[in-house]
C-alpha cells in the first residue's frame, strides 16, 4: 500500500466521523482510526528500531485504546443521547468540507515550494484532517462529537509531523499524546460535573 493511499483512508474515516449521527459509530470509528495511523507511521519510520515501536506502542494505547474507552465510559455515565446533528445542517457542512479541499489543492503548488514534492497528495491529505477537525468544532452539537473532533485535528497534526520530520525526540511525542488524553479526560470530567449539578439543583 502506498504511503499516500494511507493518508487517504486515514482521511474519509475523518469525514465519516464528521458526518456520522451515532454516537457510538462516532467512537468506534475514532478508535479505527487511530489504529490506521499504524499504517503512515510503518511506512514513513521503517518499522525499525526503538524509536519505531516506541511510537506504534503510543498510538494503539493512546488512540486506539483509551480515547475510545474514555468517550465510552462518559458517555454511558452521563447518559449522553445517542444521535447528534451537526448544528448547521449536512448540506453546510458539506460545503465547508468541499471548500477548504478546494482551498488546499489550490494551495498545493505553494506548500510543495515549502516542504517539496515528496508525498504531495499525502500532504494535503493531512492538511484536510487537520482542517475536518476544525469544522468539528464549528458544528457538532455533542461534546462527543466535539472531542471526536478535537481527537481527528489532534491525529493530523501527529501525521503533519510525521510527514515533515521523522526522528521527533521520544519525550516530545510522549508528552504530546499525554496532553491529548489528559486534555480529553478534563472534557470528560467536566461533562460528568455538570451533569451531576445539574441532577442535584433539579431537585
Amino acid at each position: 500500500m502506498s504511503a499516500d493511499l494511507s493518508y487517504l483512508i486515514i482521511l474519509l474515516t475523518g469525514v465519516v466521523i464528521l458526518l456520522e449521527n451515532r454516537l457510538k459509530r462516532v467512537v468506534i470509528l475514532l478508535g479505527i482510526q487511530g489504529f490506521l495511523l499504524l499504517l503512515p507511521l510503518y511506512q514513513e519510520e521503517s518499522g525499525d528500531g526503538f524509536h519505531s515501536i516506541f511510537l506504534a506502542a503510543m498510538v494503539i494505547v493512546f488512540k486506539g485504546i483509551l480515547t475510545p474507552i474514555i468517550l465510552f465510559w462518559t458517555a454511558r455515565r452521563i447518559h449522553s443521547p445517542e444521535s447528534t446533528f451537526p448544528k448547521v445542517g449536512y448540506l453546510p457542512t458539506l460545503a465547508l468540507l468541499f471548500a477548504g479541499a478546494a482551498a488546499c489543492y489550490f494551495f498545493m503548488d505553494i506548500v510543495s515550494a515549502f516542504f517539496g514534492k515528496s508525498h504531495q497528495y499525502g500532504l494535503l491529505y493531512v492538511l484536510l484532517l487537520i482542517y475536518i477537525g476544525v469544522i468539528g468544532f464549528i458544528v457538532r452539537r455533542n461534546w462527543i462529537g466535539v472531542i471526536a473532533c478535537f481527537s481527528i485535528f489532534e491525529n493530523g497534526t501527529f501525521l503533519l509531523t510525521l510527514l515533515l520530520k521523522s526522528g521527533v525526540p521520544i519525550g516530545s511525542e510522549f508528552g504530546s499524546f499525554l496532553d491529548a488524553v489528559l486534555i480529553i479526560g478534563a472534557g470528560a470530567a467536566l461533562r460528568i460535573n455538570s451533569e451531576q449539578y445539574k441532577g442535584e439543583t433539579s431537585r
